[in-house]
């Protein structure tokens, strides 16, 4: 893709210099320099219907006082633009030390300000699940992958009521900023949806491999929930786990090697999930 003349076209930027990023695993990043300027451009597969939908909410909670990333819109005032069989964004560049697994209260705490920044009604969890059909023609890739998923679904239908919020989707570690003042930025929206904020502490959960700071400093932050966490993180987890069996069968199915230096990572995505469920 010719970044300059994306960005010259479509954001009438002049780009000094273009450095591609790695380590994204659904997306392709450049880090662009101008005079006085810096932005991430970021291109993802012309169908990935989540992307907009994330910018959107990077914008909102920028302009409720949260470090995201936020998407800076082209000339047509839009914050995604198709280009070369993509969909393409501009964000705002953000500094800092991502976190670890070891800053864990971090990463919970900053998830309980976004989930009350952005609460929602809730919606039909039959309908949230639906994301998990994207997976559906690559579910049989093992013979397990199906009935684990299918059972991870069945156990949140079994769960009511649930706290729904706008998620960020896909809460690791390297996704949370610590900004040069202590305070905690959040970035890489491109999996945000609405949903049960439970589909976000188990993320969070699964990245740092256990609850124990995550969900307190969650809780310090969301106390109310505290009934409705315990009762179904669990379930919650399966979910999680779900979504990467389903992810690293499609990848497996499909050799994409997006984020990955050695197609033997997306072999090992899929055995891990399949770990976490003891199978």
């Amino acid at each position: 893709m010719d970044v300059d003349r994306l960005l010259r076209d479509r954001w009438q930027l002049d780009a000094e210099q273009l450095e591609p990023l790695t380590g994204g695993m659904g997306s392709h990043t450049w880090l662009a320099t101008g005079d006085g300027w810096r932005v991430v451009v970021k291109a993802v597969r012309a169908g990935d219907e989540g992307f907009g939908p994330g910018l959107e909410l990077a914008a909102r909670l920028g302009d409720a006082g949260f470090v995201t990333g936020r998407p800076v819109p082209s000339d047509a005032r839009r914050l995604v633009e198709a280009y070369d069989g993509r969909l393409v964004g501009v964000l705002e560049f953000v500094d800092g030390e991502p976190l670890t697994s070891a800053d864990a209260v971090a990463v919970g705490e900053m998830l309980g300000r976004v989930h009350q920044a952005t609460w929602t009604a809730e919606g039909e969890v039959e309908e949230w699940l639906q994301f998990l059909r994207f997976f559906e023609p690559w579910l049989d890739l093992e013979e397990w992958i199906r009935p684990a998923v299918e059972g991870a679904m069945e156990g949140v239908r079994r769960l009511a009521p649930l706290s729904w919020a706008w998620l960020h989707g896909d809460p690791a570690p390297e996704a949370f900023l610590r900004q040069p003042d202590g305070t905690t930025a959040l970035i890489d929206w491109g999996a945000a949806m609405r949903g049960p904020v439970l589909y976000d502490v188990a993320s969070a959960v699964m990245y740092v491999n256990g609850a124990g700071q995550v969900v307190p400093a969650y809780l310090v932050e969301r106390p109310e929930l505290r009934d409705e966490v315990e009762a179904g993180l669990d379930t919650f987890l399966q979910v999680r786990y779900a979504v990467q069996a389903g992810y690293f069968a499609w990848r497996c199915s499909n050799d994409v090697r997006t984020g990955i230096a050695d197609p033997a990572e997306n072999r090992k995505g899929l055995a891990d999930a399949r770990r976490a469920f003891g199978l």
